[in-house]
């Protein structure tokens, strides 16, 4: 069985209280940017690098929020959300192409709570607890230790 590892972005404007999430072509659901790890990059620069690549925004990122595992036939998919905010002020373009051709991003948008009460989002846990604990994750350790070499 093949492993893959995954960062996925969860990039939170505080002064807008929203985030930025995207949808794959022929997809009707939302979820954070995101890919696979590569070689020569630690699992951040791999968060910042696949947020950049779908949606052309730079971000920071800032901790770890979430872990879960994905399993079909022959790969088990180790996905790690990451919070980050954006490095600088800067808009969204909505003509940006993602560099990624296979699952190419089709759409990239900013939503806020309320407005995730009529869309498909995954992990659902981004439409609710989420929000419930945005204030609480700044102040708590960050459960990532970091890179050991």
């Amino acid at each position: 069985m093949n492993t893959r590892i995954q960062a996925r972005v969860v990039t939170y404007d505080p002064s807008k209280k929203a985030i930025l999430l995207v949808r794959n072509n022929g997809r009707k659901f939302w979820c954070a940017p995101g890919g696979g790890l590569e070689n020569g990059e630690d699992i951040r620069q791999c968060a910042a690098r696949e947020v950049l690549e779908e949606t052309g925004i730079h971000v920071d990122v800032k901790r770890m929020l979430y872990a879960q595992e994905l399993h079909d036939e022959k790969t088990v998919i180790m996905e790690f959300f990451w919070l980050a905010e954006l490095s600088h002020e800067q808009a969204l373009n909505k003509n940006h192409q993602d560099t990624d051709l296979d699952e190419g991003v089709e759409e990239a948008r900013w939503f806020t709570k309320e407005e995730l009460q009529d869309v498909i989002v995954y992990p659902t846990r981004l439409c609710d607890t989420f929000w419930d604990n945005i204030d609480r994750v700044y102040e708590g350790e960050d459960p990532f230790i970091g890179v050991i070499e």
